[in-house]
């Protein structure tokens, strides 16, 4: 709005007075199926993240003893996993974050003028079997490594509990994770389904390697790992370890 007001020399000017609306927008003022299509453009991995922002902080989920679900929101947003976005457009976010930063050997021996090839075909596999899985495999591969390196235990149980792995899971992956120490897996405990982890911290088409700053634990994921073995009825069948143990 514009309010004249009279100067000191009698003259007349315009001052601006700014009026702010009732509300503030925020996305808590968003309806579960706006929130779900705006889901509709993420990465899997980066949804179950926002499922877990919206129902609760992701400390709050191990101070409640990795109990609880995810709110009628966040269901909506893990009911599915494909992203509108095509393939193509989140391969290369991924290829050009590895061009810029230390390349990996791949698992397959190629020349340096293939490399580029080879890392795209290899990573759109992974991720097609990444995403035809549903929320039966949690793979990190989908999100960028500096995402996915900052990540905690509380992040990972968090998304654990959200996607209800203990019945769900079968097959979990840390590409990337070098920040885990290995309580965030407390929610399998006694998984009868979880047939494997791949805590090597690379994707699954490069070579195993030692990696500074990775804070994995052996005596963590190990006492996991017995409460599983520990059911007669368990399915665990692979457990791929870092090159530091």
């Amino acid at each position: 709005n514009m309010n004249n007001s009279a100067s000191n020399d009698g003259s007349t000017k315009r001052r601006k007075t700014l009026v702010y609306p009732k509300t503030i927008a925020s996305i808590n003022n968003l309806s579960n199926d706006i929130l779900a299509t705006i889901a509709d453009f993420l990465p899997k991995t980066s949804r179950a993240l926002l499922a877990v922002a919206l129902t609760a902080p992701a400390l709050s989920w191990r101070q409640r003893g990795w109990k609880g679900e995810p709110n009628k929101a966040s269901k909506l947003i893990i009911s599915s996993v494909k992203p509108s976005v095509p393939f193509s457009s989140l391969i290369r976010g991924l290829c050009r974050e590895d061009e810029m930063g230390d390349r990996r050997r791949l698992r397959i021996n190629v020349s340096e003028s293939r490399y580029n090839e080879a890392f795209e075909a290899s990573l759109k596999q992974q991720l097609e079997e990444y995403y035809e899985g549903q929320w039966g495999i949690l793979d990190f591969v989908d999100i960028e490594k500096s995402l996915a390196s900052r990540l905690t235990d509380d992040d990972i149980g968090a998304i654990l509990v959200c996607i209800d792995a203990k019945n769900n899971l079968k097959r979990l992956k840390l590409a990337h994770c070098f920040n885990v120490v290995g309580h965030g897996l407390n929610p399998l405990r006694r998984s009868t389904i979880l047939e494997k982890i791949d805590m090597g911290l690379v994707r699954q088409f490069e070579a195993p390697e030692m990696l500074d700053g990775a804070r994995i634990s052996q005596e963590v994921v190990f006492g996991i790992l017995d409460s599983i073995l520990c059911v007669k009825e368990n399915s665990f069948r692979r457990l791929q370890v870092p090159m530091n143990w």
